[in-house]
């Protein structure tokens, strides 16, 4: 399986969406792996000196960001980039579960 998360998505992104990625990655199956999509620039830096399976997580960039005062449907439109643009792309490309 290929779990796709937004790591900018929630008050406290990117950090608590790595650390639970990386909390509950050694409970999924061998063959599971899972994509952080959101900015690189921002992601790298944060997974730097971090001990995890990198065959089994990666990056997805998505160096597009929304913020929280944005409206939704004109930000997915101007902001193709978006992690929760890029997110869906990879779901119905069948390139994440």
């Amino acid at each position: 399986m290929r779990i796709a998360i937004d790591a900018m998505g929630g008050d406290h992104a990117p950090d608590e969406i790595i650390a639970g990625a990386l909390e509950v990655l050694p409970q999924l199956d061998k063959d599971d792996t899972v994509l952080l999509v959101g900015p690189q620039e921002t992601l790298e830096p944060k997974l730097a000196g971090l001990a995890y399976d990198k065959e089994r997580l990666t990056i997805v960039d998505a160096p597009d960001v929304i913020g929280m005062d944005e409206k939704p449907v004109d930000s997915l439109r101007k902001k193709p980039r978006s992690s929760i643009s890029v997110l869906a792309k990879l779901a119905k490309l069948e390139k994440a579960d």
